[in-house]
């Protein structure tokens, strides 16, 4: 602060009133880095971890988004905190703090890119059941479903199979279940006829590959392949032509059917061997997630075909619809758990992972899958690992 003291005195040593010379060290302050951004580091210095002051701030804006409270200040001032115990400690006393809830709403929508529900909104039209009470109720449901998780600490697993979520009533009509009374989220069981259970059914996810009109399942299997495999596609080659809709002379065709031809060029098979399957395996679900076993098709003529959603994984695993689909998914968990580490590490760290940080995140997966990869857990070995405290 002493800086910004000087400034305010030196203001008023040339004649400034109190008010004009508060206000110039007021912009100082707004316009310093350090009301943007949480530094780490020291100019000329070089160091390879971080300080306990600077510990103590990760630590903080990982699990309450916010600043430091005053123990951990204390902690950080005592030097205690970098020590395994200490850090421990204060691990422990944070996770047990409701702010700890914070972290479980705001992880997982920036993992599953939730900000993006509803920027595109459904043709009022083909989906006309579509509110925002459902949108919000969408987001709501996932978000909560994570927090239950981290909560009960139980298996990342659940993120890919389960018999159970958390549904409002307006959700359990929009995905066809048995009516709820009242209007409260609570905890529901499912039935394998349901077709849920895992976040990969959640319609807050399902919409995110939609364009308003229609699902896009190589959109959905990019999602796949970011959000599961941490892998990012490479982009589409330049001028690709977009899917038309079928010419009302023409039988109705599927947007897979449409995608299988489209993917007869070169240039375009290569990739969508890889990325189609991931995204045709929730062709049951249409652009705002409801279960259909036919999809509608605008323009043809004829009935609307059936859907189609088989496929195999690139490693040659075949599945016969989103629920075989998510149990191989459940199998290889080993690869999910590493991919949710970065996730994790990303968000926590606030940087792109690289390449040098790949052993961190394999031993943190692997300390993880002791005891079955349950989800709080994984955070203590991250907080507690090396890659935590990296620079």
């Amino acid at each position: 602060m002493d800086r910004y003291v000087r400034l305010l005195q030196a203001e008023m040593k040339a004649g400034e009133p109190f008010r004009s010379a508060y206000r110039t060290a007021m912009v100082a302050v707004l316009t310093s880095k350090n009301f943007y951004y949480l530094e780490e580091g020291e100019p000329g210095k070089r160091r390879d971890t971080v300080t306990d002051w600077e510990l103590a701030s990760r630590l903080s804006y990982f699990l309450w988004s916010s600043m430091p409270d005053e123990e951990l200040f204390a902690a950080a001032r005592a030097g205690t905190l970098s020590k395994p115990d200490g850090l421990r400690a204060q691990l422990t006393r944070m996770l047990g703090d409701e702010k700890a809830g914070r972290f479980a709403d705001s992880f997982p929508k920036q993992w599953l890119q939730l900000h993006r529900v509803g920027q595109f909104p459904p043709d009022p039209e083909l989906y006309p059941d579509y509110d925002k009470w459902l949108e919000q109720s969408m987001v709501f449901e996932t978000t909560l479903y994570f927090g239950t998780v981290f909560k009960e600490n139980r298996s990342i697993r659940e993120f890919l199979v389960s018999d159970w979520t958390i549904l409002n009533p307006r959700l359990a009509m929009h995905y066809g279940l048995p009516a709820l009374q009242g209007t409260e989220f609570r905890r529901v069981t499912l039935r394998p006829e349901d077709h849920r259970g895992g976040l990969l059914t959640h319609t807050s996810v399902l919409s995110l590959s939609s364009d308003g009109t229609r699902h896009r399942p190589v959109h959905r299997g990019v999602w796949v392949s970011e959000a599961v495999f941490g892998r990012t596609p490479p982009p589409p080659p330049p001028n690709v032509e977009p899917l038309e809709p079928t010419p009302s002379s023409k039988p109705k065709a599927t947007i897979r059917q449409q995608l299988e031809a489209h993917a007869t060029h070169a240039t375009c098979a290569s990739c969508h061997r890889k990325i189609d399957p991931l995204g045709l395996a929730f062709d049951n679900y249409d652009a705002i997630g409801r279960w259909r076993v036919r999809e509608q098709v605008q323009g043809g003529r004829g009935d609307d075909p059936p859907v189609n959603a088989r496929g195999a994984l690139p490693d040659g695993r075949a599945f016969d619809g989103p629920d075989t689909f998510k149990k191989l998914l459940a199998d290889d968990l080993d690869r999910f758990a590493e991919a949710f580490v970065e996730q994790l590490a990303t968000y926590a760290l606030r940087r792109v992972m690289t390449l040098d940080d790949a052993p961190h995140i394999k031993a943190v997966a692997a300390a993880g899958k002791k005891d079955g990869y349950k989800l709080r857990t994984l955070v203590e070995h991250l907080v507690t690992s090396d890659l935590f405290r990296k620079r």
